[in-house]
């Protein structure tokens, strides 16, 4: 078996997938359908998309009290915007947001469920019909008229979120109308810090007439209250005491996803909600500055390098450097700045050639700063001398062995027990040599059993739970595939991410995995066999 090396790493969305709406049951809106122009940016940085797409929302019930409840079921056309690249099995959360006039103004979010989809390549992207609640304002009064203005997907992978924002530029209007009428719950309050918060660090909020004993769940929204999203905090330790006080902090996600800012925070119970203005501003990247815990010392001198004024939540490299101003690639560590702006990282003197040690964020030659440092010695005599070594590194290739080729699963008497039988993948051992930061994915296919008789077993039948680790000295932590059942499509047996903390990944892993087949309980005997195909890229 031979590895291919994938060469780049792209993804856009498009939402689509209109469906025919059947008549609405009494007491419910009619479903309104609009095809405005939407302009969308695509993640990845793969640039803009424009042109019409067709959006159908279906409202219920037709009247509420201020501050109720109302259920959307919405329905998206093809977008503009398509992927570059096929992808299995990508998390992905859809949401619109609806902007209110008449008897309400502001913005209201649809969130609909995560769910999980193949993305093709090249072609319209199929996103199946979602639903979701909010709440009308709990001054509403009237008719309330709903207007699409974005449309938001979100897609999880390699352990980011990628966003696809689509908004609407020219042709929308309304899509149904809810009356708001009668009398409403009083109002919740909610207080949130009045000074600009960081990124990455928890928020303290508060507020009363709360739902008692209720589920608080924060998100993070424009101001006008769109584009709510509960992802921009990474947590929270809310709760809601039998007198309907709030109480507890949310912790913003880091600097990366939570852009410096004017936003609304938003709580919701389930049956209340209330915002409050909120500001984000990361420490600023003023005149950024590097120290270390001491200026001098011999070879082997362990030393803390400090530095302020960074930007929150970027690596930051740090590195020895010799007379020329080379660096002493051996020296280097790496360190991810707090949420204050602020580092410190323990360096090694390996040489008595280090004179200064420097500090980048990110590799950006602007955010270079440079210390002097001086090597000291025992003094004693006796001269020195230089001699110079030097050898050459060349690149290897990706590769992977494997311990054997079979797997027995063992005799399976129909009729008795669970038909369950258990066994061990063979270890794979995979080896990167390339020196290069692109990472790798190793993935199985597996052909369904037959017999010489003709019997058969579906391909199916058989599940596995990745394992893989990284062996002695290699760069990089190999992810697990999930657990899965086996069939024609590419199953995750290891991965390994492109990791920009590094200048590269590479080494020995191990991947291995459970295995059970469970027979069918009317198979016909006879002995099976089938072919599991490992693909290493």
């Amino acid at each position: 078996m031979t590895g291919l090396l994938a060469a780049c790493f792209v993804l856009s969305l498009s939402c689509v997938g209109a469906t025919a709406q059947a008549a609405p049951p009494a007491g419910q809106q009619a479903a309104g359908t609009v095809t405005p122009t939407v302009h969308c940016t695509l993640p990845a940085g793969q640039g803009e998309a424009t042109g019409p797409q067709e959006m159908t929302v279906e409202l219920s019930p037709a009247v509420v009290a201020p501050g109720g409840k109302v259920h959307a079921k919405v329905t998206l056309g093809p977008s503009p915007a398509t992927s570059a690249l096929a992808l299995d099995d990508v998390p992905t959360i859809p949401s619109l947001d609806l902007a209110m006039s008449g008897g309400a103004t502001g913005t209201v979010t649809v969130r609909g469920a995560e769910f999980t989809m193949d993305i093709p390549a090249g072609t319209p992207i199929e996103l199946p019909p979602y639903e979701g609640d909010f709440l009308v304002p709990a001054d509403a009064s009237g008719d309330i008229s709903f207007a699409p203005v974005r449309t938001l997907t979100q897609t999880k992978v390699l352990g980011s979120v990628f966003e696809t924002p689509c908004d609407v530029v020219e042709g929308g209007g309304s899509i149904g109308t809810v009356t708001a009428e009668g009398t409403g719950s009083e109002p919740a309050t909610l207080t949130a810090p009045a000074d600009p918060v960081r990124p990455n660090t928890p928020v303290k909020l508060g507020g009363s007439g709360w739902t008692p004993g209720g589920a608080p769940v924060p998100s993070l929204c424009a101001v006008g209250g769109g584009g709510c999203d509960p992802l921009k905090f990474k947590g929270h330790t809310l709760t809601i005491d039998s007198y309907g006080t709030l109480h507890g902090t949310a912790t913003l996600a880091e600097a990366g996803a939570v852009p410096d800012g004017a936003y609304e925070v938003k709580v919701n119970d389930g049956t209340k909600e209330a915002t409050a203005p909120l500001t984000v501003k990361a420490v600023a990247a003023g005149d950024r500055e590097i120290s270390l815990s001491q200026s001098s010392g011999p070879v082997g001198s362990v030393i803390t390098v400090s530095g302020k004024n960074y930007n929150p939540d970027r690596w930051i490299n740090v590195i020895g450097l010799d007379a020329t101003g080379t660096g002493l690639d051996d020296s280097a560590v790496y360190v991810k700045s707090g949420s204050d702006g602020t580092f410190a990282v323990e360096f090694t003197v390996i040489s008595d050639a280090v004179v200064a040690v420097q500090a980048d964020e990110g590799n950006d030659p602007a955010t270079v700063r440079t210390t002097p440092f001086t090597v000291t010695t025992d003094g004693g005599g006796g001269g020195s001398a230089d001699q110079k070594l030097n050898t050459s590194v060349r690149a290897g290739t990706l590769s992977m062995v494997q311990d054997g080729d079979t797997v027995d699963f063992g005799t399976t008497v129909l009729g008795t027990g669970s038909g369950v039988q258990r066994s061990r993948l063979n270890r794979v051992e995979v080896e990167d040599a390339r020196g290069v930061n692109s990472g790798w994915s190793l993935t199985g296919t597996l052909t369904g059993f037959t017999s010489a008789d003709g019997g058969t077993i579906p391909a199916g039948a058989v599940r596995w739970t990745p394992k893989c680790t990284a062996q002695n000295g290699s760069v990089g932590a190999p992810v697990a595939g999930s657990p899965a059942a086996l069939g024609s499509e590419a199953a995750s047996l290891c991965r390994m991410n492109p990791d920009g903390s590094r200048p590269f990944t590479g080494g020995r892993f191990d991947a291995d995995a459970d295995l059970t087949l469970t027979v069918p309980g009317f198979t016909r005997p006879g002995d099976y066999s089938a072919t599991l195909t490992l693909t290493l890229l």
